[in-house]
């Protein structure tokens, strides 16, 4: 998996202003991620090719490459419109025009949130799930998007979103924030490890560090959004003694009935990666021990706090500040600021 160290682009907007990274080198790393994961690609060709109608109206929010709003006119589709802001807006439009597709794909270059089409979609499709699912702000998007510009029957693609979470043991991520602890030419920057221990780290967990059996904490019907937070809790046992550093996060989506897919350990998605939500300290664990996990988000998906408590709930970490996620990193290693 290539090693991204920045914000993805060119998605959908959060209703407060994100920092974006359009760099070329950085735009094709990203893009070619998306173009080379199977599951993903693959998933989504079989979920439209089941939902689209021959004669349909598709919206694409975000549509990177263009390449759903491609696979869209495969499954049948009559007019495709593809929703993209930044420069991919262009590149998307000559990839389409490379594709013989242009007369049915059109590019509107501006945020989802204030687009307008001239007719309303039959069926809307967006791939902004992040790497816990949420936090590139699908939710925010696709409200917007059937309140606005998908008919009142409409299909959204995919349908639901599910965060999954578990207590890790994973020593080298948190020794990531160790190391802050310790001088630098005898000069003391321990007081990073406070930014650190309040901020969300990509990585790829292992099977083996997972402490806990998996379990949802929060699960959205994408059409029957009435929030664009999500919160939730759950209480599992550890199933061995540990050495708990953090909880570990990733998303299963239901594409289509009977399409699902997921970037859970080990992640066969190359696209996605998997949350690290360190605690404060490391804590230990006895095999049957009781652990309750607590996540929720504020602003859209844009902060997120947590907490991993012995047998009940303990006060919540929140990310250091109201700076947005939207859209977030997919790489390893990179903090939420």
């Amino acid at each position: 998996m290539p090693v991204r160290i920045h914000v993805a682009p060119d998605r959908a907007r959060c209703h407060t202003p994100a920092v974006y990274d359009d760099l070329p080198a950085e735009l094709f790393d990203f893009h070619h991620s998306l173009l080379v994961d199977e599951v993903r690609t693959t998933g989504f060709l079989r979920a439209l090719l089941q939902q689209i109608r021959p004669g349909d109206v598709v919206v694409d929010l975000g549509t990177g490459t263009g390449i759903l709003s491609m696979f869209a006119v495969i499954a049948g589709a009559s007019r495709v419109y593809a929703i993209e802001h930044g420069p991919m807006a262009e590149v998307a439009r000559e990839i389409a025009r490379r594709n013989g597709v242009e007369n049915r794909v059109t590019i509107i270059t501006d945020w989802s949130t204030e687009a307008t089409l001239p007719e309303l979609a039959d069926v809307l499709v967006t791939e902004t799930i992040g790497n816990i699912g949420f936090e590139e702000g699908i939710l925010t998007w696709v409200l917007d998007a059937t309140k606005r510009l998908l008919k009142p029957d409409g299909t959204i693609v995919p349908e639901r979103i599910s965060l999954v979470a578990a207590a890790v043991e994973s020593r080298h991520d948190y020794a990531k924030i160790a190391r802050l602890r310790r001088p630098v030419h005898e000069l003391d920057f321990s007081a990073l490890t406070n930014l650190a221990t309040h901020s969300i780290l990509w990585t790829d967990l292992s099977p083996v560090s997972v402490v806990t059996e998996p379990a949802t904490v929060t699960s959205v019907d994408l059409a029957a959004i009435e929030h664009q937070d999500v919160a939730g809790s759950i209480t599992v046992n550890a199933r061995r003694d540990a050495l708990v550093h953090g909880i570990g996060c990733w998303f299963v989506a239901e594409i289509a009935p009977g399409i699902s897919m997921s970037n859970q350990p080990p992640t066969a998605t190359p696209s996605w990666s998997h949350g690290f939500l360190p605690l404060l300290e490391p804590q230990q664990v006895e095999a049957g021990d009781p652990l309750t996990i607590e996540i929720q988000s504020g602003a859209g998906c844009s902060r997120w706090g947590w907490s991993l408590g012995l047998g009940e709930a303990a006060a919540l970490t929140w990310t250091t500040s109201m700076t947005p996620l939207t859209p977030p990193p997919r790489g390893p290693s990179v903090a939420v600021w």
